[in-house]
């Protein structure tokens, strides 16, 4: 065969086969949108604003479609000039008009005034230590991981090399330095000029903690054969060893605030290793199953005295101590036995007892029953607690208990100058700590007020036992109106009242101040205006700074409806229905229903044109296509979440019937998480939609009541007896409320076709639930399609696999809302089925 024939051969063999190649991915392919794809890709999303200390920068933050991550950097009284930099990883400002980026290896300075730029390159990373004024560049090993130390100005302080990290410790700069054969700790002078070595050894440095003991010094601990070995390193340089016989192997030390003035507060943990026989063996009284997974972990919680080398281990009837002030107090709760699972604590109410144990006297003082709420000021001096019907303030100097004559709903925060602030419906108070005397100091028509630029920290005692303060002299005050979403923002500074942003229905987020308190910034956005960013100062009227997509005409054509209904109590509900960009009050639309418990406060939200949806669900997507979109709220009651959900959704499409232009004939309901699981059950009990769709949803809650949870290392019977699913009693307790929620046992009465999605890594409401309900429906020969996404978890990460659901949810709605044909992945199933 001679070689112009061999070819022509290849070529039509090479022509077929692209032409199977290309059939048969148009046999599986989504529908392609390219009007939709362009429309995503010039859309971004600001993920974040910061101001100048003096707030006459703007830095900007906003995202593409491709995830890349940009920074507009703009003056706020000249918004013309503007710098827009990418790739940027840390950014700090050296003062007013001085900014420093992190730009991949890359560091650079900018002088915004005159925005002249200079680098330096091969860095690692960067830091800046704002209260110390103290800029540090760490450079890779081409220049041997060097460290220098910049001031303010940028005057280079020191220089120091072989640096593996640094550490900033209770306004301590401390470096980790590896210089040959030792591992040194070094202290940084205050400005940064000079250091002193506080630790030398061969052995690897694991953590190093300030102490906060009244003898100053430092807790070092670093890796020894078996395990750790720590050292109190005083600030004369003597060592004293944790030495005692009741302590055994421990591989982690935390360090945490004492209210003993002579002891060091630590936990020490150890993890056990694994078991690797043949057989793994879980006993049923194992109140932690993750010790299967992970090993167990004993840990010790100890005062260390190290000048009088004593160690005193805390009682382990006890959880959750807390170092209160410096009173010598820990907090601590007794330990629940009752527990099957530690995980039964997430959703129910703490009613754990609370103590207060003193390290001096060894007495112990019961707290009561707290409900978990407790909140501490700054300095430890009180504790603020409500408990039997009141709010009771203790003071830890004295121990007086006083009882506070407060609304139970009233939400409490500690001054800077020592008084309790409470926030109550429309109403702050300011109380004094001493007489209990209170006076209004604001009074507003609205539902919520709460301080925006209070500091919270949790504590070991549990999530909502924390401290609860403010740093600054001023209060940022936000008012709100739940009905209508609508919010007030103010300024309080020494009794005066400044409004910042007016009564509006747009969403306001970043709000934030200058250092001295003149100039503010906030973003605002609502659901068809793209955010802008807004500055004001003090004096003056509000401007815009920098709009986001101002290109985006088409939102400006999004109108919406309100729905009002009724909820399972007889509650009054809302839903808000969304219009589509081509209204016309002469035509009738389809509508997707996406339902997930209360979603009205998220109404507000700049409907973002997107394939990048984790949840599976897009708003905009679906209005730009001609669909209506209609999100309602869901409230609940003891019958349980799907009854709840059954109930409220009958409501609202009986309100849903009433507006004139929607197609009650071309009605789809759709959901993910809870909102899957409810959409599963409201498929298999309606006739009102002509199709669903259902993401990583429960199908069998009562297999799935007891199967295990991968993700939380637990059984899952305790998100239905109290967490969202409301059953609110056990299987046991109550067989046939599970009965009457669980999807599985009326898939048969299902009458409108089900696109099922799940992750093939869902960790949380595993893969085979989606299965199940796919087999159920299959054998009862219902319309059923499911997608299993490879390596996806409870939600879609990955772009392939968001843009590949994106369009097939389309795809979906267009042939059974729209009665679109030629969709070849779903005519496979349609054709010739039963």
């Amino acid at each position: 065969m001679n070689s112009f024939l061999c070819k022509v051969i290849y070529i039509l063999m090479m022509l077929l086969g692209m032409f199977v190649i290309r059939y048969h991915l148009a046999l599986y392919a989504q529908t392609p949108r390219p009007e939709l794809e362009k429309l995503a890709k010039d859309i971004v999303e600001p993920l974040d604003i910061q101001m100048s200390p003096d707030g006459k920068y703007a830095l900007l933050f906003e995202i593409n479609e491709d995830s890349k991550v940009s920074l507009i950097i703009s003056e706020t009284e000249k918004p013309f000039r503007k710098i827009r930099k990418t790739n940027v990883s840390k950014n700090f400002f050296l003062s007013n008009d001085v900014l420093v980026l992190q730009v991949g290896s890359v560091f650079q300075k900018i002088d915004l005034k005159s925005q002249k730029e200079s680098e330096i390159q091969n860095i690692k990373t960067i830091d800046f230590l704002e209260d110390e004024k103290q800029l540090l560049i760490h450079y890779d090993s081409s220049k041997n991981n060097m460290l220098e130390i910049y001031d303010d100005h940028f005057i280079l302080r020191k220089r120091i090399e072989s640096v593996l990290r640094w550490q900033k410790t209770e306004g301590d700069l401390i470096i980790f330095e590896n210089k040959g054969e030792k591992k040194n700790l070094l202290k940084v002078s205050s400005d940064g000029s000079s250091y002193r070595t506080i630790w030398s050894s061969e052995n690897e440095v694991y953590k190093v903690a300030k102490s906060d003991t009244e003898k100053e010094g430092y807790v070092v601990s670093v890796s020894a054969a078996k395990g750790l070995k720590t050292y109190f390193v005083g600030s004369d340089l003597t060592i004293v060893e944790l030495d005692d016989p009741s302590i055994s192997k421990y591989v982690q030390i935390t360090v945490k605030k004492s209210s003993d003035a002579n002891a060091v507060f630590m936990t020490l943990s150890d993890r056990l290793p694994l078991d690797d026989q043949t057989v793994s063996i879980w006993y049923g009284k194992e109140q932690d199953l993750s010790n299967y997974f992970y090993g167990e972990r004993p840990s010790t919680d100890i005062l260390w005295y190290p000048e009088e080398k004593k160690v005193v281990r805390l009682d382990t009837n006890y959880i959750g101590y807390t170092g209160i002030g410096r009173s010598n107090l820990f907090l601590r709760k007794k330990k629940d036995r009752r527990m099957v699972d530690v995980k039964e604590r997430i959703y129910r109410v703490d009613q754990e007892d609370i103590h207060l144990w003193n390290s001096v006297t060894r007495e112990d003082r019961f707290l009561g029953k707290d409900g978990d709420v407790m909140y501490f000021d700054r300095e430890g001096n009180f504790i603020l607690r409500y408990i039997e019907a009141n709010w009771k303030l203790l003071e830890t100097k004295t121990m007086t208990d006083k009882i506070v004559e407060m609304p139970a709903t009233a939400v409490p925060c500690f001054s800077l100058s020592g008084t309790i602030l409470w926030s109550s419906k429309g109403e702050l108070w300011e109380q004094n700590t001493n007489d209990l005397q209170k006076k209004k100091i604001v009074s507003v028509n609205a539902d919520i007020i709460e301080i925006l630029n209070k500091k919270q920290k949790s504590t070991e005692a549990g999530v909502n036992r924390r401290y609860q303060y403010m740093d600054d002299r001023y209060l940022l005050i936000a008012t709100h109106q739940n009905n209508d979403l609508r919010s007030t923002y103010y300024m309080l500074d020494q009794g005066k009242k400044l409004v910042i942003v007016p009564e509006s229905t747009d969403r306001i987020k970043h709000l934030q101040a200058s250092k001295d308190g003149r100039r503010f910034m906030w973003t605002e956005e609502n659901y068809n205006k793209p955010p802008v960013v807004m500055v004001k100062i003090k004096s003056s009227a509000s401007r815009v700074v920098y709009q986001f997509n101002a290109h985006d005409i088409g939102i400006k054509k999004i109108n919406k409806k309100q729905l009002y209904y009724k909820g399972v109590n007889n509650e009054d509900l809302q839903a808000s229905l969304f219009l589509s960009t081509d209204f016309d009050s002469q035509k009738k639309y389809p509508v997707v229903l996406w339902i997930y418990e209360k979603q009205q406060e998220f109404t507000d939200k700049y409907l973002v044109p997107t394939f990048k949806n984790t949840r599976g669900f897009n708003a905009r997507l679906l209005l730009e296509s001609g669909y209506m979109v209609l999100m309602p709220d869901i409230n609940y009651d003891d019958r349980g979440s799907a009854l709840s959900a059954l109930h409220c959704i009958n409501n609202v499409m009986d309100e849903l019937s009433k507006v004139e232009q929607v197609d009650m004939r071309n009605i789809a309901l759709m959901g993910q998480s809870l909102g899957g699981y409810e959409t599963n059950f409201i498929a298999t009990q309606s006739n009102r939609f002509a199709a669903y769709i259902s993401g990583a949803g429960a199908s069998d809650i009562i297999h799935m009541a007891n199967s295990f949870n991968y993700n939380f290392q637990s059984p899952d019977y305790y998100r239905f007896e109290q967490g969202p699913f409301k059953i609110r009693a056990s299987f046991e307790e109550n067989k046939q409320k599970y009965f009457d929620n669980n999807p599985l046992y009326h898939v048969s009465k299902v009458n409108a076709p089900m696109l099922l999605w799940t992750g093939t890594e869902d960790k949380n409401v595993d893969q085979e639930e989606t299965r199940t309900f796919f087999s159920a429906l299959r054998k009862y020969r219902k319309t059923v399609i499911a997608l299993f996404y490879k390596g996806e978890a409870h939600t879609i990460t990955q772009y392939p696999a968001q843009k590949d659901y994106t369009l097939r949810m389309l795809d979906w709605y267009d042939y059974f809302l729209r009665g679109k044909r030629d969709i070849t992945w779903i005519d496979k199933q349609m054709k010739d089925a039963y």
